[in-house]
């Protein structure tokens, strides 16, 4: 089953440290109403700068966003497996390690703590 816009946007505003919709809307220049509409699954159709905001802010690929709205996204794209190729290799090395964890807490932990990391990188901006 596809992946709806409301159910994409909602997620991904969730996996941001619990933004709020009026953050949300604050952020990206639209009324909280439009944000609301997106997540209950209204306005199936955005502005072109509200899909571009919505990228930014929640840090999701414009590519998925239009995806959901045309019914073609067929999972969350933090779902979504995907080759490592990063530049630095102990990196790569250590994402590979963490991938292997059985313990789903250690995952998590881990998970939380490269959340938390970007989001204060995202703030500093």
């Amino acid at each position: 089953m596809a992946v709806t816009l409301a159910q994409l946007i909602r997620s991904a505003r969730k996996r941001s440290g619990d933004m709020t919709q009026k953050e949300v809307s604050r952020l990206i220049g639209t009324s909280i109403e439009n944000v609301t509409s997106i997540e209950n699954g209204r306005n199936l159709q955005p502005r072109p700068q509200v899909i571009t905001g919505l990228s930014k802010v929640l840090d999701l690929p414009i590519e998925d966003i239009y995806a959901a709205i045309t019914g073609t996204l067929e999972e969350l794209p933090w779902e979504k497996p995907r080759e490592i190729k990063l530049r630095d290799p102990e990196l790569e090395f250590m994402f590979r390690q963490v991938d292997k964890l059985a313990d789903e807490t250690a995952k998590e932990n881990v998970k939380a703590y490269i959340r938390f990391v970007l989001s204060e990188e995202k703030r500093t901006r």
